[in-house]
Parts: C-alpha cells; structure tokens; sequence
C-alpha cells in the first residue's frame, strides 16, 4: 500500500474499535494521525500502544465528549490552533443503541443523546475543520471527509425528531445514521467543484 508521508488525518472516536484500527493503519503507512477519544488515560494508552506498534512519531491526541457541542468547538479551536491544513477528516464517532435501549438519555445540550453525538457532533466539527480541509485541498489537489454511517437507517419523524414519545434506542441509532447520510450529500453538493469530497459509508 503506498506510503502516506505528509497526510495529516484526524480520526474520531479512534481509542476503540474501527477508529483504532484506522488509525493504527494509517501511522504505519506513514500518516500525522490525530485521534480524538473522550478518556484522557485511555487516550494517551492508545496513542502509546500505536505509536510502538508503528514506530511512529507523529502521533496527536486530542480529548472531547463530543456530546457536548461546546466541547465540539473547543475540539475544532484546538486543532485549528495545531495544524495548517488538514486532508482528511473521519467522523468515526459514535453510539450505539445502548446497553437498556428503552432508555432515553439526553446529551449536555438537551438533545437525544445519540442524535447528538451521531449527527450534530460530525456536522459541527467537519464545518469547523471545513477552512482547514479547504487550505490542504487548494495545495493538493484534494481533500476529504469521510462520515462513517451505518446500513442501519430509519425515517425521520420530523414531529418528533428528539424522540420523546415510544423512545428506543435502535430506532434513535438508526435515525441519526439517516441524518448523516442526509447531510454528507448536502454537503457533497453544496462543496461540488471544489476540492474537498464528502462520502457517507458504512464500516466493513
């Protein structure tokens, strides 16, 4: 696989699971990875354990509870303040139905927890890191956003969007999936002709 020196590449929710396993692929071919987690052990953990496993040194970690849209901008001021450009942004980031999916948690904001962190989260960020990514595709020819999605989708009740009525966690897992989706076409057309590229997928 070709080597990718000089990408820089930020990666959320990549203490765990795919977000990890991306990260620790992208280091050994070379990549600036930023990993994002909300645990600050767990990150420096992960960081530590990629980094030997890579033998790379161009490792960042940043910490955010991206159920929190203040703590989503402070995330984006923070990697402003660090980098230049960025070429690519993976919105990784997210929960799953829960461990009692009848019960409805609400994120710091007030929102349903999972619409939040699945949906508002990735859109605040990718249009916070847009001037980034921007920068890096004007210099290279191509930037990109990567929103990582699900197969599992369900319609959005626009009357009821917070699901405060007959809540399951499935159902709210599924709908703001959808809304990704929703928004990576949105924004694909609403970049369309420039250099940035937004795709919506679902992992594996």
């Amino acid at each position: 696989m070709k080597r990718q020196e000089g990408l820089v590449v930020m990666i959320t929710g990549a203490t765990d699971g795919l977000g990890a396993r991306v990260a620790a692929g992208l280091a050994e071919l070379g990549a600036t990875v930023l990993l994002h987690g909300r645990n600050p052990e767990k990150g420096k953990r992960v960081l530590e354990e990629i980094g030997a496993a890579s033998g790379s040194d161009r490792l960042h970690y940043y910490n955010a509870d991206l159920s929190s849209l203040a703590e989503v901008e402070v995330l984006a001021e923070e990697v402003a303040a660090d980098w230049r450009g960025l070429d690519v942004l993976i919105n990784n980031a997210g929960l799953g139905a829960g461990p009692e999916p009848q019960h409805r948690e609400t994120s710091a904001d007030g929102y349903e927890l999972r619409f939040a962190v699945n949906y508002l989260a990735p859109v605040l960020l990718s249009y916070r890191l847009l001037p980034l990514l921007r920068l890096r595709g004007e210099e290279t020819g191509e930037a990109r956003i990567v929103n990582v999605a699900s197969v599992a989708q369900h319609a959005i009740d626009f009357e009821d969007v917070m699901l405060e009525r007959d809540y399951d966690g499935m159902r709210a897992y599924s709908q703001s999936k959808l809304a990704l989706i929703m928004f990576s076409f949105d924004l694909a057309r609403e970049l369309a002709g420039s250099p940035v590229t937004v795709n919506a997928m679902h992992p594996a």
